[in-house]
């Protein structure tokens, strides 16, 4: 029997040593303590910190998290459904003066281990106030229409959208979400 890996993969096989092992071991444990004291875990990479350990990457702390969790397999159907809803900024504290919903396409035309790759078509009537300047609020599809402005806003839109997707999706899942594109829709 054959089995296939990726370039990255097979350099964590090799790379897998003892002291891997008993971190996992720890790392488990504190996530099953938080599964059984409060129901759902408030995943933080940074957690090896205080464990005094160093993997050899941060992909490491999660791909473990993906399998205390069930594998990556099931984590995979998960995010599916974790984002197969409208996600509005007025349900999160961090939307930075913005005001919007959005829906996540999974873009398939690119791919990279440990990483969804989505685009994210945002609601027409989305707003966005600008405290810095005016204090005025503008729909977005007007502020798409001035070229100048538009890239800063898609930058700061795609920013919110990752927030909200890691808090939604990756903290749940290990699966890490990154916004390849977004538009207003028409």
């Amino acid at each position: 029997m054959k089995i296939i890996i990726t370039e990255s993969q097979y350099r964590i096989l090799e790379n897998y040593t003892q002291e891997d092992e008993v971190a996992k071991n720890i790392l488990f444990k504190i996530w099953q303590s938080e599964l059984d004291s409060g129901g759902e875990i408030d995943f933080n990479p940074n957690v090896v910190d205080y464990i005094n350990y160093k993997p050899q990457g941060r992909l490491e702390i999660y791909e473990m998290y993906r399998d205390f969790l069930g594998g990556w397999d099931e984590m995979i159907e998960k995010s599916y459904e974790l984002m197969d809803r409208v996600f509005d900024t007025m349900d999160y504290d961090f939307r930075g003066g913005y005001d919007f919903r959005f829906k996540p396409q999974l873009d398939n035309s690119y791919e990279e281990d440990n990483t969804f790759f989505v685009n994210c078509p945002v609601e027409s009537d989305g707003k966005v106030t600008f405290v810095m300047t005016d204090g005025e609020t503008h729909l977005l599809s007007k502020v798409e229409e001035d070229e100048d402005l538009w890239w800063e806003i898609e930058s700061e839109i795609k920013g919110v959208i990752d927030d909200i997707l890691y808090r939604e999706v990756t903290k749940k899942t290990g699966i890490m979400v990154d916004v390849n594109m977004c538009w207003i829709k028409e």
